[in-house]
């Protein structure tokens, strides 16, 4: 289950000078990140990112680059779970189910 977001990207000055190409590249490179565009404003960059984990961290990869001075996390969409979730008990059936499989599969060995 992947989360959506949106990330406003702030370029550090010095990144700034030679264009936005380079680092549009360098984002749109990136598996998790889903279009790029440059906007106007206080920022330079808007980032739609889908990312099998939290957003928190492809935010952290994104900072590490050293070209961004500074993200923000404009909005985040988690999707919802299409199969209801199994009970505690229900849980704990399937895994005696196969802690039992495996070892009669063991001891047959």
């Amino acid at each position: 289950m992947a989360t959506k977001a949106y990330f406003l990207i702030r370029m550090a000055a010095e990144a700034a000078h030679n264009g936005h190409a380079e680092w549009i590249r360098d984002l749109e490179a990136m598996p998790e990140v889903q279009s790029v565009e440059e906007v106007s404003g206080e920022y330079d960059l808007l980032a739609t990112v889908e990312a099998p984990i939290t957003a928190v961290l492809l935010a952290h990869k994104i900072l590490a680059s050293g070209w961004v001075k500074h993200l923000h996390i404009l909005r985040t969409e988690v999707p919802q779970r299409t199969e209801p979730r199994l009970s505690p008990e229900r849980q704990r059936e399937i895994i005696h189910a196969r802690r039992g499989e495996r070892q009669r599969s063991a001891a047959g060995r």
